[in-house]
C-alpha cells in the first residue's frame, strides 16, 4: 500500500487505512456503548434484548456479556484504531487479532444464542477488518511517535548513539573528529 504525502511533506493515510480505522472505531463505538448499555440493565431492557436467550449459555443475565463486550471487542477495536492512528507497530497484529476474535464471537454468539443478520454483518466487518490489516505493510513509527518499547521519543536514540560514542573514546576507539569535538 502506498502513503500519500500532502504538499508539505507529511505522510497522509491511504485510502485503505482509512477504510480500516473507520471499521475499527465505528466497531469499538457499537461495542463500548452496547456492551455499556447491557451491563447498565442487565436485564436487558435498553437494547430489547431478552435474557432468555441465554439459557445455553453460562450467563443468566446481561452483565458480564456486556461487559465483555465493552471491554474486549470495544477496548480492542479502539486500542487498534489507535495505535493505526499513530502508526505503531503494533497496529497491524492487533487489528488481525481483533478482527478474528469478532469472528469468532459471533460465531459462537449464533450456535449458543440465537442467529440474528447483524451477527452475519459484524462477521463480515471482522472479515473485513482482517483483510485490510494483512494488506498493510508493518508500521515503521514515525520520528518522535511511540516505538516498540511504548514511549521512545526520537532524541533518544541520538542519546544512546553518544553515550556509545563516549564509551568507544574511553576504550580509544573514537573512530572520527566528530567523536572527540563531542566527547574531549
Amino acid at each position: 500500500m502506498m502513503q500519500q504525502q500532502d504538499t508539505a511533506g507529511a505522510q497522509r493515510y491511504s485510502g485503505e487505512e482509512l477504510t480500516l480505522m473507520r471499521l475499527e472505531f465505528g466497531t469499538a463505538g457499537a461495542a463500548l456503548g452496547g456492551g455499556i448499555l447491557l451491563a447498565l440493565r442487565p436485564d436487558g431492557a435498553f437494547l430489547h434484548a431478552d435474557p432468555s436467550v441465554l439459557r445455553r449459555t453460562p450467563f443468566r443475565d446481561w452483565r458480564l456479556p456486556g461487559l465483555l463486550l465493552a471491554m474486549g471487542c470495544g477496548g480492542g477495536y479502539l486500542g487498534a484504531g489507535m495505535l493505526h492512528l499513530r502508526r505503531h507497530r503494533a497496529a497491524q497484529p492487533l487489528s488481525v487479532a481483533a478482527g478474528l476474535a469478532l469472528i469468532g464471537l459471533e460465531a459462537w454468539e449464533m450456535a449458543f444464542i440465537e442467529f440474528q443478520p447483524l451477527e452475519a454483518a459484524f462477521v463480515g466487518i471482522g472479515a473485513a477488518v482482517v483483510v485490510l490489516a494483512l494488506r498493510l505493510p508493518p508500521e515503521t513509527p514515525a520520528p518522535g511517535a511511540l516505538g516498540a518499547a511504548g514511549a521512545l521519543p526520537a532524541a533518544h536514540s541520538l542519546h544512546r548513539r553518544r553515550r556509545c560514542r563516549g564509551r568507544r573514546m574511553k576504550a580509544g576507539l573514537a573512530s572520527t573528529e566528530a567523536d572527540v569535538r563531542l566527547h574531549p
